[in-house]
C-alpha cells in the first residue's frame, strides 16, 4: 500500500504496471489499474514495451484469467465492476480521492474497499505539498491512517473552516517522515 507522487512524464504507468507484474509474479492472481479512459492507450502501449499484455475491461466477466486489466472510474463508481476480486488495485491519476467525502468516485472507492486485504496503489503527480487533506485522503484510502486521525495528530484545527489544516510547528518533521514512510516523491529523472 504504497503512493506513487510522479511528477508528469516521469513513468508513473511504467511504474504502476512493473509494480503490479512483480506481486503477480509473486502470488498470482489478476491485477487492476484504474484510470481515465483517455489514457487506456498509453498503458497498453507502456505494458507492450515491458513484454505485459493489459486488456480493458468493464465487468468482472470479462477478466476470467490471471494478468493486469485496465478500467475506468466509472466502471467502478457506477458499479459495473467491483476492485475487490482483485490481488492488486492501482488507481492512475488518484487524484479524483483529492475530493475527500465530496465526490461519489471518493465515497464509493473507500466504500468497496473498507476492510479489503488487496495490494494497493495510488499514483498522480506531485500532489502541493500544503494540500494536506488530498495527502491524508490517499493514506486513508491505501488504509494507512483514517483522516481524522490523521488531523488530529498533526493539525492545528481552524473552526470556522473544517478542512483548513495548518501543521503543528512541532509535528513538522514527524509529519513528512510518517508520508515518507508510504509515499514517494518524484520531481525530476
Amino acid at each position: 500500500r504504497r503512493a506513487i507522487f510522479a511528477s508528469f512524464g516521469l513513468g508513473k504507468s511504467l511504474m504502476q504496471l512493473e509494480a503490479e507484474r512483480l506481486i503477480l509474479a509473486e502470488t498470482g492472481g489478476r491485477g487492476l489499474i484504474v484510470c481515465p479512459l483517455g489514457v487506456r492507450q498509453e498503458f497498453a502501449r507502456d505494458a507492450r514495451m515491458l513484454g505485459l499484455e493489459t486488456t480493458f475491461i468493464r465487468s468482472a466477466a470479462e477478466a476470467s484469467r490471471d494478468g493486469i486489466y485496465l478500467t475506468n472510474y466509472e466502471t467502478i463508481r457506477d458499479g459495473k465492476l467491483d476492485p475487490r476480486g482483485f490481488d492488486v488495485v492501482s488507481l492512475d491519476e488518484a487524484a479524483i480521492l483529492r475530493g475527500f467525502g465530496g465526490t461519489k468516485t471518493f465515497r464509493e472507492l473507500m466504500r468497496l474497499y473498507e476492510g479489503s486485504s488487496a495490494f494497493r496503489f495510488v499514483a498522480t503527480a506531485t500532489p502541493s505539498p500544503n494540500e494536506f487533506i488530498e495527502l491524508l485522503s490517499y493514506a486513508a484510502f491505501l488504509d494507512i491512517l483514517d483522516v481524522g486521525q490523521g488531523k488530529t495528530r498533526f493539525f492545528k484545527r481552524d473552526s470556522e473552516h473544517a478542512d483548513r489544516l495548518t501543521l503543528h510547528p512541532h509535528m513538522e518533521d514527524e509529519f513528512w517522515h510518517w508520508v515518507a514512510s508510504w509515499a514517494l516523491f518524484l520531481q525530476k529523472p
